[in-house]
């Protein structure tokens, strides 16, 4: 009898046990659908509100070595002491936030015990102003844990319900199923009946950085959907160095206007705005002054900074003119960092109407690398001259240089940019580009690839440089759709290699026969320079194509349909010495698919013909050629062929090529949270070219990527048969 007690005591205590974790199970559920439904409306519910945020900084060195001395050479990285381990900053600004996103931050006040250039651009202000009911942040970095939409990327689990003053709250935290820099970990407090959020606490990492923030909201009728008060710790690891910040934030709000109640309506204007401005003398270093301002009381180790800080203004007041020689020595010091620092980084200068932007020198994103084409090299000089309503004259010059094939490009052009709400711009440019050879090699060619696959190289064919001008114009004469219309003229002279005179004569009998008669003669003039005059209409259509506005500038955004693009060229014959007469049709299409916030398929199909060839002429398409220096999709990696030797680019008056992508932070690193830290997104890529000699050609790869650089390895398939394999690398660091 004991027993069946026993046994009946443990199946109503496990069962007990079951509901209980049922009802808490659903308890979550429901707190969490409830939370997020009233997110939706509390994203956007704030119109406007100015505040006076007051910010203070305390920086401090945990780890350095001799590297730590040239960390400020990276741009917009980490806030820190150059000549020290501690120090503080204190700022006051004034913030106005505009619906939907456009947030302009003014300097008033700023001192510290040590001083940084930029250091502006180093404050969390992307931190300070996260809209918790978000989808994603204000930039972009991370996804939110309150909306249905990223929900599935986190777990939930009920801590604690808690009754305070008579109201209800209930704290959840929220890991996310896999580890990447776009996903967060924390806590948020819910307050029950209003489902608003009262306090969200979050943690992030990065490849070299790992951040903490701490965010409470107001509790009156205005303020209780904004937050009051933040506390945000920044941890940077980083060539054996490590640094940390601690910012204290304070928000004191003037004006708050909420929007109306509206239906929504579909706005392709997605401007998002987010400026930092300093005024002209914002340095305060009066100690009374903060003491009146600081809004968050000093702890010990920041009023001893303050303090030993103020003490070495008075004392070098006193020594100022006995340190005039030794000043003298610092300034010449400063000078050359500042000049080396020109040379690794992106600089850019402005003078009233003019500015000037060009990458330094030995800038690692000016480097790039891939196994087929070797070590790369582009600069590009950029100066802009603004105009009434902000139009502007743009003269841009560049000069490239691939070392494995010693050919250096160069692409001088000047615009007038006419119309910046629809995109008027004239341009004309000049410069040279990939070397080509003459139609009448194509049979030969082709032969080849036929009998003997992609195995040319015994065949020399490379005769003719190529040079152009370019007078193009482009303009919207709707929402997404434009018109260009311009002027190609090729010029190309014969290169010096050497020629096989019988193998010429054969190719040549199969087309025309040589002008002045056959032998030498005949080939020398064939390899005299050849001149190209076309002009050519472009039609590019986005349908629902969203834009934002920087000033008066229109910028495309993205559309959830294709942009398509067709082009037509037509040779003349004649005209300023052209000796070429054809027609070129190109259709291009491409698209990139949302497939959820952290997922994206893009693809990219394009085919193009020569037609009605009446004499020599080059078969050059504009969509599938070879590019040296990659700027295509956000990677500088996909939507090209990476492995296509440049021969074969020329060696059919026909192409149809596929390029997909797909990207995801989550393929295959997340296995391995060790390496999953500093990657951002995993990339597949696949390519596909025809045309009637080569007939199939694929290359596949797999990529990864970050802030600083993008990698991939790639494989290529003739047919069905394995032909190489290959790598390349893009870096970012250093880019402004």
């Amino acid at each position: 009898m004991k027993k069946v007690i026993l046994c009946v005591f443990i199946l109503l205590l496990s069962t007990t046990s079951t509901i209980f974790s049922q009802e808490k199970n659903e308890t979550v559920e429901s707190i969490l659908e409830k939370a997020m439904k009233a997110a939706e409306s509390y994203a956007e519910a704030v119109e406007e509100y100015d505040a006076e945020v007051y910010m203070r900084v305390y920086v401090e060195t945990l780890k350095k070595n001799w590297l730590y001395r040239y960390t400020h050479l990276i741009p917009n990285f980490v806030m820190h002491n150059r000549n020290g381990d501690e120090g503080v900053i204190e700022v006051l600004s004034d913030l106005r936030f505009t619906y939907p996103n456009n947030y302009t931050a003014d300097i008033k006040n700023l001192s510290g015990t040590f001083t940084q250039k930029n250091i502006t651009e180093l404050l969390p202000t992307n931190l300070i102003n996260l809209n918790v009911y978000s989808e994603m942040s204000c930039n972009e970095l991370f996804f939110m844990p309150l909306r249905e939409t990223s929900k599935k990327y986190y777990r939930y689990e009920l801590k604690r319900t808690f009754t305070q003053n008579g109201t209800t709250f209930c704290t959840i935290s929220f890991t996310p199923i896999y580890k990447s820099p776009k996903l967060l970990e924390g806590t948020f407090v819910i307050e029950k009946d209003t489902w608003r959020v009262t306090q969200f606490v979050s943690e992030g990492i990065d490849l070299a950085s790992e951040f903490s923030i701490e965010l409470n909201m107001g509790n009156t009728v205005s303020t209780k959907m904004l937050p009051i008060n933040a506390v945000i710790h920044q941890k940077f690891s980083y060539l054996g160095n490590v640094v940390t910040n601690r910012n204290l934030v304070n928000i004191n709000y003037k004006l708050i206007k909420l929007n109306p109640k509206r239906e929504k309506e579909k706005n392709l204007n997605v401007s998002n705005f987010f400026k930092v401005r300093l005024d002209s003398v914002p340095i305060q270093n009066n100690s009374l002054f903060w003491e009146k301002s600081r809004k968050i009381p000093l702890q010990t180790k920041e009023k001893e900074l303050l303090d030993e800080f103020y003490l070495e203004q008075l004392r070098e007041k006193q020594k100022e003119a006995a340190k005039m020689g030794k000043d003298s020595l610092d300034d010449n010091k400063n000078n050359t960092m500042e000049w080396a620092k020109t040379m690794v980084m992106d600089s850019r200068y402005k003078y009233k109407a003019t500015s000037i932007t060009y990458g330094g020198i030995f800038n690692p994103a000016l480097f790039g690398y891939s196994s087929f084409d070797g070590l790369t090299y582009g600069q590009e000089v950029k100066v802009n001259y603004e105009l009434k309503r902000q139009s502007s004259l743009e003269f841009n010059a560049f000069v490239g240089y691939m070392f494995k094939r010693k050919e250096l490009f160069t692409d001088i052009s000047a615009a007038w940019n006419y119309n910046p709400t629809h995109l008027g711009r004239l341009s004309i440019s000049v410069g040279n580009d990939n070397k080509t050879y003459s139609s009448i090699f194509l049979q030969e060619i082709q032969d080849s690839l036929v009998n003997n696959g992609l195995n040319i190289k015994d065949l020399a064919f490379d005769y003719y440089k190529n040079y152009y001008l370019r007078i193009y114009n482009t303009v919207e004469v709707a929402n997404g759709f434009s018109i260009g219309t311009g002027l190609d003229y090729h010029i190309r002279d014969a290169t010096d290699n050497k020629v096989d005179e019988s193998a010429i004569i054969s190719s040549i009998s199969m087309d025309n026969t040589p002008p002045n008669g056959n032998g030498t003669e005949g080939i020398t003039k064939l390899f005299k320079r050849r001149k190209t005059f076309a002009p050519v209409l472009t039609l590019t259509w986005t349908p629902e194509q969203y834009y934002r506005f920087e000033r008066r500038q229109k910028i495309y955004v993205r559309s959830r349909f294709p942009t398509m693009k067709v082009e037509f060229s037509k040779g003349l014959k004649g005209v300023l010495g052209s000796a070429s007469e054809y027609n070129r049709f190109e259709f291009d299409i491409s698209q990139n698919i949302q497939l959820d916030l952290m997922k994206s398929f893009q693809y990219h199909i394009g085919m193009g013909f020569f037609s009605n060839q009446k004499s020599e002429y080059f078969t050059d398409f504009e969509y599938f050629a070879k590019r040296n220096f990659p700027d295509t999709w956000d990677d500088g990696i996909g939507g090209v062929f990476n492995l296509l030797d440049r021969q074969f680019y020329n060696a059919s008056d026909t192409y149809i090529q596929n390029h997909f992508m797909y990207e995801s932070p989550f393929l295959i690193l997340n296995l391995v949270p060790v390496l999953a830290k500093g990657v951002v997104t995993e990339r597949l890529y696949m390519s596909h070219l025809y045309n009637p000699y080569i007939r199939s050609y694929a290359e596949f790869g797999y990529g990864i990527g970050n802030n600083f650089l993008n990698a991939a390895v790639f494989g290529s398939f003739h047919k069905l048969k394995f032909h190489e394999v290959g790598f390349k690398v893009s870096l970012n660091v250093f880019k402004k």
